[in-house]
C-alpha cells in the first residue's frame, strides 16, 4: 500500500493516513479517507463512462492517400453506374485516386446501399427492396446483389460496434432461446436451428445472438462467454429455467467472492412476464424471419441476425426512449444517416 504523508494527498511510501484526531488515536481509517478514495473511484468510472460521440466523415480531400503530400488537384470525373465521383491526382507522386469514404473499390451508391439495408432490417423483402430502388431512386439491383450488401456490412461494421463496450448497462441481463427455420441444416427436430438471445433490461441493448444447433450446456456457455466479452460482468442472468442454463452458469459466472452474480430462474406464476423483454425480441425476429420464409445455411443465418443485432442497437429508435439502445447505453452515434456514419468509422476502424 502507499502512505500519503501527514496531509491526504502527499505522497510518501506506505499507505493512507491522516492528521484528524480520529486517526491518530484510533488508528483506524477515518472518513476523510474514506471521502478521497471513493472520490478517485468514482471518478475513474465518471472518466470511463463519457464516451465521444460517433460522428459522420466528410469526404473532402486534403493530402495524398498514398504519400500525404498536400499538392493534389482535380482530375476529371469517374463515371459510375451510381453516379459521377470526382477523381484526384497528386502532383508530387503523381497517384491518381478517388475519396469514398466506406466504399472504395465499389460501383454502389452510398446512399442506395443504406437506403436497402434499412429497408431490409424494417422486414421489407429483397424484390420490394430492388423494386423501391428501381422506383424512387432509378438504381437497378439483383436481390443477390442486397444480399452481398448485408455480407459485406456485417464483416466491416461488427468488428467496429464489438470493440465499443457500452458505459451504462443496467447489468441486468435477459436470455432467451427460440427455434429460426435454416432450410439447408437438417437437424433431428427438421430443418431448425436454437437462436440465443441475451438482451439489458434497463436500456434493451441487444448484447448478443448466437446461432447453434442444440441447446446443450456447450452451447449455453458459449453464448456466456460471448456476453463476457463484450460487456462488463453482470449482476444477474434472467432465464427460463433450461437446466443448460444453470449449468452454464456454474462454469461461467459462479464465485465464491463478492459481489456475485445472481441467477435468476423465471419458471413460477409469480415470476410470469419476469423475462418478457427478451421475448419481445424474440418477437421482432419471428416478424423478420416470416417475410424471409427461413434462412439458407447456418452462417448465414448468423450473419443475418448480427446485422439485426447492429440495426437494433445504433439505427432503430425504440418506442421506449425516443432514442436507439445505444444511445441510451451512452453510445451516441451522430448524423441523420447513422448506417452511413457506422459503416464509414467501421472502415477507418479497420
Amino acid at each position: 500500500m502507499k502512505r500519503y504523508g501527514h496531509n491526504i494527498g502527499g505522497h510518501q511510501e506506505g499507505e493512507w493516513t491522516c492528521n484528524c484526531l480520529d486517526f491518530i488515536y484510533r488508528h483506524v481509517i477515518c472518513k476523510h479517507i474514506y471521502a478521497v478514495t471513493l472520490w478517485k473511484e468514482e471518478r475513474k468510472t465518471v472518466t470511463q463512462d463519457v464516451l465521444p460521440p460517433i460522428l459522420p466523415i466528410s469526404n473532402e480531400v486534403s493530402n495524398c492517400v498514398e504519400c500525404k503530400s498536400v499538392s493534389i488537384i482535380k482530375c476529371g470525373i469517374r463515371h459510375n453506374k451510381s453516379g459521377n465521383i470526382q477523381r484526384y491526382r497528386c502532383k508530387e507522386c503523381n497517384h491518381k485516386f478517388i475519396v469514398n469514404i466506406g466504399f472504395e473499390r465499389s460501383r454502389a451508391n452510398p446512399k442506395a446501399v443504406t437506403v436497402a439495408l434499412d429497408l431490409y432490417f424494417k422486414g421489407v423483402s429483397l424484390r420490394k427492396v430492388c423494386d423501391h430502388l428501381k422506383q424512387f431512386h432509378n438504381i437497378s439491383v439483383t436481390h443477390v446483389s442486397i444480399i452481398n450488401w448485408i455480407s459485406k456490412f456485417v464483416d466491416t461494421v461488427k468488428p467496429y460496434v464489438d470493440s465499443i463496450s457500452p458505459p451504462h448497462l443496467s447489468g441486468v441481463y435477459h436470455v432467451d432461446e427460440m427455434m429460426v427455420h435454416v432450410r439447408r441444416e437438417k437437424h433431428e427436430v427438421g430443418h431448425y436451428q436454437w437462436l440465443w438471445n441475451v438482451m439489458d433490461n434497463n436500456t434493451k441493448f441487444w448484447i448478443s445472438s448466437i446461432v447453434s444447433q442444440r441447446r446443450e450446456v456447450i452451447d449455453a456457455r458459449y453464448v456466456y462467454q460471448d456476453v463476457k466479452q463484450k460487456t462488463t460482468s453482470p449482476k444477474a442472468i434472467i432465464h427460463d429455467g433450461l437446466p443448460s442454463y444453470d449449468k452454464a452458469f456454474q462454469k461461467e459466472f459462479y464465485t465464491l467472492k463478492n459481489p456475485r452474480v445472481k441467477n435468476i430462474r423465471s419458471i413460477s406464476v409469480r415470476n410470469e412476464g419476469l423475462n418478457s423483454v427478451v421475448e419481445r425480441l424474440n418477437g421482432t425476429v419471428r416478424d423478420r424471419e416470416k417475410v424471409m420464409r427461413g434462412m439458407q445455411t447456418k452462417e448465414t443465418a448468423q450473419k443475418i441476425l448480427e446485422a439485426m443485432r447492429i440495426h437494433y442497437n445504433f439505427v432503430r429508435e425504440h418506442s421506449k426512449f425516443g432514442k436507439t439502445p445505444a444511445e441510451a447505453t451512452g453510445i451516441k452515434i451522430e448524423g441523420e444517416n447513422k448506417l452511413l456514419t457506422l459503416i464509414q468509422n467501421s472502415n477507418k476502424f479497420a
